[in-house]
Parts: structure tokens; sequence; C-alpha cells
């Protein structure tokens, strides 16, 4: 990790610029990085604790403010997570900016999150078909990796260029040692190159290569309750983070609402219960179903998730952190109405899947 205390006698190396980001506390911490290079990919690579999350400019994490300097945005601000407000301010997503001059920086650095980034083989030692076209897939690691809870990495088969991000499901360790081995939910997509692969036959005993972990989820009060909301395989970074909490705080209770299509669709009864079983009293899941047909024997919710999302919940809105995980209409949809609900804005943390391709 290349970072140097300010000093105005340090010269940046020839074809570099100087990175110097601002505390809110008058301090000051630079970096080079190549010019022309993505800011955030530059710091994340240098090692520095750079928030982020899904890296190709749809979640917002990694939303910096320029005060000087000049960067060319790789995609529409206007299509960005971006408000008119935080644009006309000068914030630019550090995941979709390259470094065109020195640049000086408004961003809080350094949550504890950041885990070195590295790529190991593994081994497929689970492929196991559940409902809902969901395949739970588990890989040996052949060096143990460290994660925190709630982040992802990339995986490939080995010899393949085609690599997707999916988030662990797996808890990390309590005494946060790494793990030799990794699971993760993998949806079906009709037409998806990777999925489609994956669930055409067994793929158990296959090499694979993975890559990681990258993003940053469930930064908050650990004691603090918390109100999980998830889409579809959206569950998996849910399992990760609720296990996590439930482990590291003796009082932190936790509401999961969880919203697939139909009764059979749930394809996580096995992982729910597993879940349920360690955290007692202290953990209510509440299944929401958007397409069960009319007149069958469900009793529970029907709607999509907002629907459960009322004060008849029971819970504080205004004293609990959201942890949000589905794809990117789901989750802005539930962002806009914990707002309306008195959930504050900073104590929601979101992952938004979006579909290789999608642009």
């Amino acid at each position: 990790m290349q970072v140097l205390e300010k000093n105005p006698a340090v010269e940046t190396r020839a074809g570099h610029c100087r990175i110097t980001v601002r505390g809110r506390d008058g301090s000051e911490t630079s970096f080079e990085v190549k010019r022309n290079d993505m800011l955030l990919k530059a710091a994340v690579d240098q090692g520095i604790d750079y928030p982020h999350n899904c890296r190709v400019g749809v979640c917002g994490t990694c939303k910096t403010r320029l005060v000087d300097g000049r960067v060319s945005p790789m995609v529409d601000l206007a299509l960005s997570p971006l408000s008119n407000e935080q644009i006309e301010a000068g914030f630019v997503l550090a995941c979709q900016a390259k470094v065109r001059t020195d640049l000086v920086l408004d961003v809080k650095l350094g949550n504890g999150a950041q885990l070195p980034v590295r790529t190991v083989s593994a081994l497929v030692t689970r492929w196991q078909r559940l409902p809902g076209d969901v395949i739970d897939l588990r890989l040996k690691l052949d060096d143990a990796v460290a994660f925190n809870a709630g982040q992802y990495c990339t995986i490939a088969e080995s010899g393949s260029f085609t690599r997707r991000s999916y988030s662990y499901y797996d808890v990390p360790a309590a005494d946060g040692s790494p793990a030799g081995e990794v699971g993760f939910l993998v949806k079906r997509l009709p037409g998806g190159r990777f999925s489609e692969w994956l669930f055409a036959e067994d793929r158990s005993g296959i090499k694979f290569w993975v890559e990681g972990p990258f993003g940053v989820m469930g930064v908050d009060d650990l004691d603090r309750d918390g109100l999980c909301v998830a889409g579809g395989t959206g569950l998996a970074p849910i399992l990760s983070i609720v296990g996590d909490r439930l482990q590291r705080s003796e009082t932190a209770r936790f509401t999961i609402v969880f919203g697939v299509r139909s009764e059979k669709d749930l394809f996580a009864d096995t992982h729910l219960a597993e879940l349920q079983a360690k955290a007692g009293d202290r953990l209510r899941v509440i299944p929401i179903l958007s397409h069960e047909p009319t007149g069958s024997s469900w009793a529970g919710l029907r709607g999509l998730v907002t629907a459960a999302l009322t004060p008849a919940l029971g819970i504080d809105y205004r004293d609990t952190a959201a942890f949000i995980c589905g794809n990117l209409g789901m989750v802005e949809a539930v962002e806009r109405r914990l707002i309306e609900l008195g959930v504050q804005a900073d104590r929601i943390h979101a992952d938004k899947f979006v579909p290789s391709g999608t642009p």
C-alpha cells in the first residue's frame, strides 16, 4: 500500500497523478495512480480502504466529492445513483472516474472492512438444485481466504473467460480466520452464459478460480437492531450479515423480509432454519410472495416486498439499521419506502444486483 503523508517536496512520478484525500478533521492522505486509470480500482489495488461495493456505477457507495482536478466519468451521471444536488456539488463515482489530473478529494477512507483481494483456485464440492431455479454452489478453496460479512467475489470455471460476481452466504469466523470453503446461491437467468452452463449438469469436481473479496456491506453499530430486505438470491449476503451480527452482538435483533414470486420458489428453507436455530427469538423471518396464484393455500403475505414495510411490522424505523439486497429496481423502491418510514439514510446499506451486460 503506497500511502504518503502530505509533503510538498514529494514529486509525482512521470505519467502518474497525485490523489490527495482531505479528512474532515483537517488531515490529508495522498497516493499516486497512473494517469487514465480508474480511481477506485487504482486505490483498491494499492490496498487503500476506499468505500465501494458494486464497482459498476450502480450502488453509489463510492461517491466522492471532487474538490479539485479533473476526471472523465465513464457513465452518464444523469443515469447514475447520484442525485442532481450531488452532481451539482461535484460528486462523482470513483469506480467510473478515469483520472486525468492531480486530484483533491473529499471522501471518508477506512472503515475496517478492507481485506486483501486474492485469486485462488477451488473445487466444486456441492452442486445442489434448490426450488426456484437456484443452485447452492460450494467451493473448497485451495488456499483459505478471509472475507467480511456481506462481501462478494468473482468466480469462473478454470479456463473460461466468463466471470460472474456472487455474494458469500457463509458467516465469517468469529476470530477473523480465513475460510477454506465458501458458498453461493446462483439464480438461473434465461440466456445467461454462466448460469445456463452451471445448470446444464452437475458440476461437482469442476475446478474454479475465485477472486475477492470485494465490496462493503453491514457497516453500522453492532448492537443496533436490523431490518433486512432480500429479493430472491439477494438473501445470500443477508444470511452472512445476520449470522455475523448475531455472533458479534449479544442484544441485536433482526427481521428478514424475504421476497420471491411464489411458494414453489422458496429455495432457502434449510439455510433460514439453520440461522433461526442459532438466533432463537432474536430473529424473525417474513416471506412474501409477489405472484402466488389466487386461491392457493398460502396464508402468508402477498405482494412486493415493499408491501411488508409498514408501521404494523412492529419495529422502530427511526432507530434501525437496514440492509437491502436484490435487483436494482427492488432495492431502490425499498430505499424510498424506508426513508418515508423514518429510517435514516446513512443507516441504509444496499447491495444492488445488476445482471452482466446490463448498461
